[in-house]
């Protein structure tokens, strides 16, 4: 290193010139905004872009729900801190209360910083540049969370999809029980990314179980059209014709992109095993 202190034969290390991030480069990931009883409040970023990131240029914030005026910006780090493509970093004031109540299999992936305190129903969550451009932006509901848990406390709001949208309520699952109700500084446990079979509209995947046990929880009606302009309506029907859940009217489409159903029905009840066209 600069001092001149050797690495050492059995031992290696990272070098990278960080690169300035641009809007999405850096999401956010999962959010537990309702931490339990000795727990803490935890923010997971993730680096989507093939940059490497340095956390000392990044900044979070709230937005004030009212006014939304933001609230003053904190800094991540004073010190150079390298976020690698595909890495994650849970930003919280108490790393030790966070992996004393979840699994942490990645204990490096954690950076303690004056956290911006959380509301539990609603909040909006800002990443900026050194600059004060905004990279990325949350508005998060706890009405998100599955509605068939019994509590929230202590879980996590995941992103299934890095690469979709931030403020798409779909995109976001509670985290699964199987998993402890949070994934902090490793994939998510309701993560999805469909691959696309060459048809206009296709499902992924056929079989859902919407029981947040982290495997196959919520089911994608994927749309690709070589055209624009088109215009969805998606409603879910059983196999005997009955409407069970209306997930779109009238929504003017892009090229691509998908929409999300977790089994549950428009009374915010689990629709019953069977078969369901879209």
């Amino acid at each position: 290193d600069c001092p001149g202190n050797t690495i050492g034969n059995n031992a290696s290390a990272l070098f990278a010139f960080a690169t300035a991030p641009q809007p999405s480069d850096v999401v956010i990931n999962e959010v537990l905004f309702n931490a339990r009883i000795g727990g803490a409040e935890f923010v997971e970023l993730y680096n989507r872009s093939n940059k490497v990131i340095d956390l000392s240029t990044l900044k979070i914030t709230r937005e004030d729900l009212t006014t939304h005026v933001l609230d003053p910006s904190v800094i991540l780090t004073t010190d150079c801190y390298l976020l690698f493509p595909g890495n994650y970093i849970v930003l919280t004031d108490n790393s030790d209360a966070v992996k004393s109540q979840y699994s942490t299999t990645n204990p490096s992936a954690f950076l303690e910083m004056n956290l911006p305190d959380l509301l539990t129903e609603e909040d909006i969550i800002v990443l900026q540049d050194a600059s004060g451009n905004i990279l990325d932006k949350l508005h998060y509901y706890s009405s998100w969370h599955f509605p068939l848990l019994t509590t929230v406390d202590g879980v996590s709001l995941e992103r299934i999809n890095p690469n979709k949208s931030t403020q798409d309520s779909a995109n976001w699952h509670s985290a699964a029980e199987s998993f402890g109700f949070a994934t902090p500084g490793y994939k998510n446990s309701q993560y999805s990314e469909s691959s696309n079979d060459g048809s206009e509209i296709f499902v992924d995947p056929e079989i859902f179980s919407p029981d947040n046990d982290g495997h196959n929880d919520v089911v994608n009606i994927n749309y690709h059209f070589d055209a624009v302009g088109y215009t969805a309506n998606l409603i879910v029907f059983d196999s005997r014709g009955r409407r069970v859940r209306e997930l779109t009217e009238n929504e003017l489409l892009g090229t691509s992109g998908s929409f999300t159903w977790d089994g549950v029905n428009d009374k915010h009840e689990k629709a019953s095993i069977g078969i369901y066209i879209v």
